[in-house]
């Protein structure tokens, strides 16, 4: 068993990777009895109204029968979380996994470092049994496991490197710490707000409990749902104040989770210390512009593209390393501040981005570095750039339209911009809903909606459509 890769590990669990949602249910149904399958989405529905049937749930999901197959959901994530643990986890000699679970990984950290003793803990009694089974069945006597819960239980012993894994959040949607306006992504630094929130989340007082378990070098490796920037902030804030700095720079990690792609994180790595240590945490957020493409494909393509005026159009010829599929690659600046690029292909593809203005040369060397991938079929390079196609009809689509933070910048560079109708709200607690309704150049309409909790929406359509947009505002606002 000693130093067995992840995917041989997982298979050792019974675990299969799928890269769709189809498989993947459809061998949960072939897998599970009626009524075994019943009780298990009964327990998840109860997991979602009520956090303290989280417990049952875990316990249930610990069953032999059900193990691999509820696990096996989660595929990805213990595929690329497991080595990138493994990594941080150099030098260590005694580690504790809080919140491990069945011990999948644990497992296999403890397969992979012979010389290294873990113990993991969990509050599912259930899960670790099914820990301590495995263990015990691949010898691996390296690794321990105890049920415990936080923070009441106490843990004996000393660590050098403690590891903690979606264990510390109570709440997996809770938006955390909201910025000072709906205008920015600035945090107010109130510790009055600050020491609210750890308690509503559970950060607080399961940091307290985890800081103070007996460490030599003080090395915590943390791996919670921060991927929000209130959480995130929330998160590294609630570190400052108890006296850890982060040693390396916190990494996002991308894994597939039943062919969707799932950004998760930060993984960081804190030891107490002073904040010279390394940088101090960042609480700004680096602009991932891919997120700002507005990407359609197909009829719908076709529909935006007819649609868009079009200036200093450019087109050349492009190879596909496949001669019945070669075509042509259009780029050019649209209004409304935008431009695009559209690749066809002999009648068997069209599709299309649309992004600002200085995304342009992005969105071609996007496409020409997937054309140049000769290895792997068309499609296959093609749908990295131009996912599932959406669904509704084609002529509802708009002519951009982004979710990210992306949308921001897209906002701010609208050419000619005038507000035609606009409403701000704010709650007793200072949060902030803005939303608001323009024109601007290019006979473009546009509606953009902004909050306190780093939501940003933008939507772009031409003049003859946009009592789309009318609608969707009056619905937002309440009028009539």
């Amino acid at each position: 068993m000693a130093k067995l890769d992840i995917a041989r590990h997982l298979a050792e669990w019974r675990l299969r990777r799928f890269s769709d949602e189809d498989s993947y249910y459809a061998w949960q149904r072939q897998s599970l009895t009626g009524a075994r399958l019943q009780l298990l989405q009964q327990a998840a529905q109860a997991r979602r109204e009520s956090e303290d049937a989280d417990e049952a749930f875990y316990d249930l999901a610990a069953s032999p029968d059900i193990l691999p197959v509820l696990h096996s959901q989660r595929y990805g994530y213990y595929n690329v979380l497991g080595p990138a643990i493994a990594d941080a986890l150099a030098g260590a000699q005694c580690v504790l996994d809080v919140g491990c679970g069945v011990g999948i990984l644990t497992t296999w950290y403890a397969a992979r470092f012979p010389n290294v003793t873990f113990m993991g803990i969990d509050r599912s009694l259930k899960s670790i049994e099914a820990a301590q089974q495995f263990a015990q069945f691949h010898q691996l006597e390296n690794a321990s496991f105890h049920h415990c819960e936080i923070p009441q239980h106490e843990i004996p012993g000393t660590f050098d490197t403690i590891v903690a894994t979606q264990a510390l959040f109570q709440s997996e949607s809770d938006p955390g710490l909201p910025s000072r306006s709906w205008t920015t992504l600035e945090r107010d630094r109130d510790a009055r707000q600050q020491q609210d929130l750890e308690e509503r989340t559970g950060i607080g007082p399961r940091l307290d409990w985890l800081l103070k378990v007996p460490v030599v070098s003080g090395r915590v490796v943390l791996f919670e749902k921060a991927v929000h920037l209130g959480r995130r902030v929330l998160f590294q804030r609630a570190l400052e104040a108890r006296g850890y700095v982060p040693v390396a720079e916190p990494q996002l990690l991308t894994y597939s989770e039943l062919g969707e792609a799932i950004e998760d994180g930060p993984l960081y790595v804190v030891q107490r210390g002073p904040a010279s240590l390394v940088a101090a945490f960042r609480e700004d957020v680096p602009q991932d512009l891919q997120q700002g493409m507005y990407r359609c494909r197909g009829a719908r393509a076709e529909f935006v593209y007819a649609r868009l005026p079009k200036y200093d159009v450019r087109s050349e010829q492009v190879k596909t390393n496949l001669v019945i599929q070669d075509g042509r690659c259009e780029t050019g600046r649209t209004g409304g501040g935008l431009g695009y690029v559209l690749l066809m292909l002999h009648g068997t593809f069209f599709g299309l981005l649309t992004g600002a203005m200085e995304w342009r040369p992005l969105m071609v060397e996007l496409v020409r570095h997937e054309l140049k991938q000769g290895r792997e079929s068309i499609e296959t390079r093609l749908t990295r750039i131009w996912s599932e196609q959406e669904s509704g009809p084609p002529e509802e689509s708009p002519l951009y339209e982004n979710h990210s933070l992306a949308a921001e910048e897209v906002w701010r560079q609208l050419p000619d911009r005038v507000v035609l109708r606009q409403q701000t709200d704010e709650e007793a607690d200072g949060r902030q809903r803005h939303i608001e309704y323009g024109r601007c150049g290019g006979n473009f309409h546009y509606l953009y909606w902004a909050n306190t909790f780093d939501q940003r929406q933008i939507v772009i359509m031409e003049q003859e459509r946009s009592a789309f947009l009318e609608t969707y505002y009056a619905e937002a606002t309440g009028e009539s």
